[in-house]
């Protein structure tokens, strides 16, 4: 029991001197030192970096105005289809073709990335080129709709 109420003092005591400083001095230096670059020559490297990222972040929001458009589009023509095709009778293949193209394209709509998801400029651009892909494939789906259901 003794032992452990020395240790106990011991920790104590050394907690006392490490804590209040009992031994050493008691000026305090600071050491301040100067930077390598100057003050002037740091804040244009930062002017230059803030000017680029500015200019990047603003063609990428151009570019990601495009991609909404692009979306926006994409989601008016599948909404036009869906519409054009109610009571519709179609040969199984194109049927089958029609549904891809629009599950595709719905597909695309379903996950939208947004601004914040992509990493730069060029991942912005493929997204867009994916959209229009869709948009692109779903254009004569329309005419050939509205030809079957003037033939019926």
């Amino acid at each position: 029991m003794k032992y452990i109420l020395l240790i106990v003092l011991a920790l104590v005591a050394g907690t006392m001197v490490f804590v209040f400083g009992l031994f050493g001095t008691d000026e305090k230096t600071i050491v301040v030192s100067k930077p390598a670059v100057g003050s002037a020559t740091v804040n244009e490297l930062e002017d230059e970096n803030d000017a680029a990222e500015e200019a990047r972040y603003a063609a990428i929001q151009t570019e990601y105005k495009k991609l909404e458009k692009a979306r926006r589009n994409l989601d008016r023509r599948l909404a036009r289809i869906k519409a054009v095709m109610w009571n519709v009778q179609l040969p199984p293949e194109q049927a089958k073709d029609i549904v891809s193209k629009m599950r595709k394209g719905y597909g695309l709509l379903k996950t939208k990335k947004l601004l914040g998801a992509f990493s730069g400029l060029q991942s912005i651009s493929d997204e867009l080129a994916r959209v229009e892909y869709a948009h692109q494939k779903l254009e004569g789906v329309v005419e050939a709709l509205r030809a079957a259901k003037s033939e019926d």
